[in-house]
């Protein structure tokens, strides 16, 4: 009692860290746990050791699905990096310059956060619709109805639409983070700068980038856990199977299936290993996750330190 006597601020760290013990830290090491096992999650437990691992990257159809649902997460990243995060900059720019109506502005942009997931796919499907869709509608109208696809129904386009409505619901999100990154810029270099004949993007690129640097950084790698943890829209989208030939599968959507869904004893297929081979993914799933954060904490580190 006397070593807590001299830090009493541990008393403060103490419930937070019990609380973050529990539900974070213990659930990881239990998950570990479980993928050693062989277990349709409630049956009794038996050891198999790393066979999980060697069965998810050996057998053919269960290694394709997991590249596939992988490739999708990747590919929904790349598009947030390079065409969502440069938007969510250039918004949060325009907000902070003091535009006309930019609060009514931020107030729009920011209000999908308030839809629910299904809403929002629901007004996608009436937007792609091959039928009645006010995309096809709009191709007509200006001339180009010769270009009308029955979208929702194309493989190849399944990731694009499930993209467009998760960067529609989620822009407002990264253009609150760097708003709020820039108006902790010193109003006096701005100043300065605009003395010095500094023109609109010149300030931009040479005094907001550099200052909110970190903050573009952490922004990445959210973008990153989203796009390997993102799992509604496709579950909504396309199903428990990912859609026509997996076309919306994602990671967290592999991962319910083999532990929930069609291949599992709970979801009505017997699989004497449904929770086992499911919690071996979702390690794999945290491993990858987990080594990117990594390389950015580090990164970070590295660019606060210069």
């Amino acid at each position: 009692m006397t070593w807590f006597k001299k830090r009493p601020f541990l008393w403060f760290i103490l419930p937070g860290f019990i609380l973050y013990s529990v539900f974070s830290v213990y659930p990881i090491f239990s998950a570990f746990q479980i993928s050693l096992n062989q277990w349709d999650g409630i049956g009794v437990k038996k050891f198999i050791g790393l066979d999980n691992y060697v069965e998810l990257f050996s057998n053919k159809e269960l290694f394709s699905q997991l590249t596939g649902a992988f490739k999708h997460s990747v590919f929904l990243f790349l598009l947030n990096t390079f065409a969502v995060l440069p938007a969510q900059l250039y918004i949060a720019y325009l907000l902070y310059s003091g535009i006309k109506g930019h609060r009514f502005f931020q107030a729009m942009i920011f209000s999908p956060q308030f839809i629910a997931t299904p809403v929002i796919v629901f007004m996608g499907t009436l937007i792609f619709d091959g039928n009645i869709g006010v995309f096809n509608k709009l191709l007509e109208a200006v001339g180009l109805g010769e270009w009308a696809r029955p979208w929702m129904g194309l493989p190849d386009f399944g990731m694009f639409i499930v993209w467009i409505m998760v960067a529609w619901s989620g822009i407002g999100v990264g253009m609150i983070f760097f708003l709020g990154a820039m108006k902790m810029i010193s109003n006096e270099v701005m100043e300065a700068a605009l003395l010095e004949g500094a023109s609109y993007w010149r300030r931009f690129f040479s005094i907001v980038l550099p200052q909110i640097k970190t903050t573009v950084l952490n922004m990445l790698i959210l973008t990153y856990i989203f796009a390997m943890t993102m799992f509604d829209y496709s579950f909504i989208l396309g199903g428990v199977s990912g859609g026509i030939n997996r076309s919306v599968d994602v990671m967290a959507l592999f991962f319910y299936r083999i532990a929930f869904g069609d291949n599992s004893a709970v979801g009505g297929t017997m699989n004497v290993n449904a929770m086992g081979m499911g919690t071996t993914i979702a390690c794999v799933m945290f491993a990858v996750i987990f080594l990117v954060a990594v390389i950015q904490v580090i990164t970070t580190y590295r660019r606060t330190e210069d």
